[in-house]
C-alpha cells in the first residue's frame, strides 16, 4: 500500500500544524505530510515548517486562489487539511477534491460556525464549547462532522481560558482524525461519514477535562 500524501493550508501562528508534524511517527508511514501552503507571509507557521523540514508555499497576494489551486494540482495530495486556513477555498477547488479535504472549527458545530465563536460562547452564557473536524463542503462549516472535542464550560471561564482550552481539546481530536484517514478507517460518503465501514449519522464526542 502506497503511502498518502498529506499537505496542510494555514495563515496563522501553526499550533495546531505543529502538533500534527510532531505526532507523525505515530502514523507508521501510512500517511506523510509533504508540502504547506499559506496565504499569509508573515504566518508564524512558517517557522514551524522549516523546524520540520517541511516545503511551503507562500502566495502571492494577487490572484491567492490561483496558486491554491496550481499547488493542489502538483502534488496531488490524498488529504487537504485546512489548519487555521482563513481563506474560504472556492467551490470549485472543493468540487475536484471533495471527501479529501478536513477543516478544524473552534466551535461545536453547527453551532457557531464563522469567526469569533469564543465571544458568542460568552455572550450566549453556554454550558459546553469545544472543537470540531469535519469535512468540507462549499458550505462554510457545514460539512459532515468526523470528531468533536467538548469541555464543560462555568461562569469563570474567561475568553483566555475558554481559547487554552480549545487548544487543548484540537490537539487531541486533530491527529485521532488524521490517524483515522491514514488507516482508512475514515471515508467521505454525501452528507455522512463512514467511520470503520459504519455510517456515523451524529458527531462522535470526545471528552475532554479542562484542568
Amino acid at each position: 500500500m502506497s503511502i498518502k500524501k498529506c499537505v496542510v493550508l494555514f495563515s496563522g501562528a501553526g499550533s495546531n500544524l505543529d502538533n500534527l508534524l510532531n505526532q507523525q511517527g505515530k502514523l507508521n508511514n501510512k500517511l506523510k505530510y509533504v508540502s504547506a501552503f499559506t496565504d499569509n507571509s508573515d504566518a508564524g507557521g512558517i517557522s514551524i515548517c522549516r523546524k520540520y523540514n517541511l516545503p511551503i508555499t507562500i502566495a502571492q497576494r494577487e490572484n491567492i486562489n490561483k496558486e491554491l489551486e496550481n499547488f493542489i494540482v502538483n502534488v496531488n495530495p490524498d488529504l487537504i487539511i485546512l489548519s487555521g486556513y482563513m481563506k474560504i477555498i472556492p467551490a470549485d477547488i472543493v468540487e475536484k477534491n471533495i471527501g479529501k479535504i478536513i477543516n478544524l472549527h473552534p466551535s461545536l458545530l453547527p453551532k457557531y460556525p464563522g469567526l469569533n465563536t469564543y465571544d458568542k460562547v460568552i455572550a450566549n452564557k453556554d454550558k459546553s464549547h469545544g472543537a470540531t473536524v469535519h469535512f468540507v463542503t462549499k458550505d462554510l462549516d457545514q460539512g459532515p462532522i468526523i470528531l468533536q472535542g467538548k469541555f464543560s464550560v462555568n461562569e469563570r471561564m474567561t475568553r483566555k481560558d475558554l481559547e487554552d482550552y480549545t487548544h487543548k481539546a484540537e490537539f487531541i481530536i486533530f491527529p485521532i482524525v488524521v490517524e483515522w484517514f491514514a488507516t482508512n478507517k475514515l471515508k467521505y460518503h454525501d452528507d455522512y461519514i463512514v467511520l470503520d465501514n459504519e455510517a456515523i449519522l451524529s458527531p462522535i464526542t470526545y471528552m475532554i477535562n479542562p484542568k
